[in-house]
């Protein structure tokens, strides 16, 4: 597990680090009345409205995915014992867009796409943990019109 490539924490996104190691998923939210959006990945503004009042606040880590692939043959040799595994993109809840992986190896890609999922913190390395997901139980998280 050492040898995997880490974050690079700063002071834009050590909040967001440390949280997943508290098992928490947390977001910057705009704090601009007009605006409020959620922001996804930590930056110094909001790449809506440009205003720089972003504050942090717990996610709820549901979403569905709107896109993914099977990683056959990672880039990374510290990844070759994993693979295959699935890279998603994951619509939260709150509105962005977040890239992270599947925990599940071996799943049917049919209704894969829109299926939801939660967040789940895993050991990346032995002081990192990351946001992976899990499939949630279909229409469990953002189920509409419930």
């Amino acid at each position: 597990m050492s040898d995997k490539p880490a974050p690079r924490l700063t002071t834009i996104n050590r909040p967001f680090f440390e949280a997943c190691n508290r098992g928490k998923l947390l977001l910057q939210q705009c704090g601009n009345p007009d605006c409020g959006r959620f922001v996804y990945f930590p930056r110094v503004c909001c790449p809506y409205c440009h205003g720089g009042d972003l504050s942090w606040r717990p996610a709820s880590g549901h979403g569905r995915i709107v896109t993914f692939t099977r990683i056959h043959r990672p880039q990374h040799k510290s990844f070759f014992d994993e693979a295959p595994y699935y890279f998603i993109a994951v619509e939260l809840e709150e509105g962005p867009l977040m890239y992270s992986r599947l925990v599940e190896k071996t799943v049917s890609e049919d209704g894969l796409l829109g299926h939801p999922v939660e967040a789940v913190f895993v050991d990346h390395t032995a002081e990192q943990k990351l946001p992976f997901f899990r499939l949630a139980a279909s229409g469990a998280a953002g189920a509409e019109g419930s």
